[in-house]
């Protein structure tokens, strides 16, 4: 039969989902429809003009209940939002940062079937993290419902409580940021080299994409990233000059740094 979704809306995040939802082999079999309400529809990106996809101005429009209920919308935006679903039964899921479970169940009911997910945007290309939470009330089979939506966007795992959340937010939620933030890095290194813009971007994109290609198929080997970089590291040659650099410069210290303000804001978001 396939899941009818309903996404409230459809910005970064939710239109990461969608083209991931909508691109996978066997999406027809997965899901029926995707009722949207999104104010700047014509902003979102043609792929979104599929068959399936119908656009509404408010939840009143839907044509039935939907099956799951996603809230893709900014936090600040939730308290508004939220009482206009109250009287609907459908499985709620928040992709919304630093809102907790008893929030929502404050502000849609206490037996609402709930769950907090955590995407990245690569879920737009099937190789996302993916992070869950889900409340009490969840039954077998709708947690099931969430693992179809999910599971084949990347990797997926269920956690234990909100700070969880938090805490991942600050890794997975916001990591894609660091990434092209060192992809950019690295391409006005090649650049300061000699190399023109073109041509150290996709250095700088090929090398990331390979080493990191390189790094996950190797796990399955039990093989570490450390491991790896020993490898390619001579204790005379060219790399060990380079990552005498980097730390010196204190790159993991940077690094942990950096994930602890963003947890710390994701905290702070929560209250």
């Amino acid at each position: 039969m396939g899941l009818s979704i309903a996404l409230v809306g459809c910005g970064a995040m939710g239109s990461a989902l969608l083209e991931g939802w909508l691109t996978l082999a066997d999406s027809k079999d997965r899901f029926k429809s995707f009722w949207v309400i999104n104010p700047h529809r014509e902003k979102v990106v043609p792929f979104l003009k599929d068959s399936r996809v119908q656009w509404f101005s408010e939840p009143s429009e839907f044509p039935q209940t939907p099956d799951i209920l996603i809230f893709a919308v900014k936090p600040n935006l939730l308290r508004e939002i939220l009482p206009l679903y109250k009287s609907f039964d459908s499985l709620f899921i928040s992709v919304a940062s630093g809102k907790s479970l008893a929030f929502f169940a404050n502000h849609l009911s206490p037996s609402a079937s709930l769950v907090r997910a955590l995407p990245n945007t690569p879920v737009s290309i099937h190789q996302g993290v993916i992070c869950l939470l889900a409340n009490a009330q969840i039954t077998v089979s709708q947690k099931e419902k969430v693992e179809v939506c999910f599971k084949s966007l990347g990797f997926c795992t269920w956690v234990k409580s909100d700070d969880d959340i938090d805490k991942l937010t600050a890794i997975s939620g916001s990591g894609p940021a660091y990434v092209f933030y060192m992809i950019e890095a690295f391409a006005q290194g090649a650049e300061s080299l000699g190399f023109s813009k073109e041509i150290a971007l996709s250095l700088a994109l090929y090398t990331f994409w390979g080493a990191s290609t390189y790094a996950r198929d190797s796990s399955a080997e039990n093989i570490s990233p450390e491991v790896l970089r020993q490898r390619v590291t001579s204790p005379q040659g060219t790399t060990i000059e380079a990552l005498k650099i980097l730390e010196n410069g204190k790159l993991p210290h940077l690094m942990e740094a950096a994930m602890k303000a963003a947890y710390a804001r994701a905290k702070e978001i929560s209250k």
